[in-house]
């Protein structure tokens, strides 16, 4: 009875200890997906931002009004909000130690005016909490810069 009680507890265990295990090696692959998107994403605002033939896409729609030099400084703080964000993501940057950070950034013309314009779209595309919590740090940055409503 008692080696039956054991390996019970035993077999118990080691699910436990599977179940733990699939769901954090579930997450790293998430997590790793992630970064392999946002390394892509990285990549073209990069190759976008040199070659001017290859802008195009982004001469359209929101950026349509812009400038060469206001779409280039536009797709450069794009950059820095995914980068941002990520980190924020992967533990890199905690919560408190971005808000000093997204302050900084909404404090100069070009921040304030890449969020103006990108913040309904970045609410829309959300695709979790961790989106949503990110939106919402930078929106109550912009609110405070720039005294307007937070929620866009």
């Amino acid at each position: 009875m008692k080696n039956q009680t054991l390996a019970a507890v035993g077999l118990a265990l080691g699910t436990g200890l599977g179940a733990a295990h699939l769901a954090v090696t579930i997450k790293r692959h998430q997590e790793s997906k992630h970064l392999g998107l946002a390394g892509m994403h990285a990549d073209l605002l990069r190759d976008t931002a040199a070659d001017k033939r290859l802008t195009a896409i982004t001469n359209s729609g929101h950026y349509a009004e812009l400038d060469d030099d206001e779409r280039a400084q536009f797709m450069n703080a794009n950059r820095w909000v995914s980068l941002w964000s990520l980190m924020l993501r992967l533990g890199f940057k905690s919560r408190a130690s971005f808000r000093p950070v997204a302050e900084a950034f909404m404090s100069g013309p070009v921040g304030q005016a890449f969020w103006k314009s990108a913040r309904t779209h970045r609410r829309i595309t959300a695709r979790d909490k961790h989106d949503t919590r990110f939106n919402d740090l930078m929106n109550e940055a912009y609110a405070e810069a720039t005294s307007e409503p937070a929620a866009a």
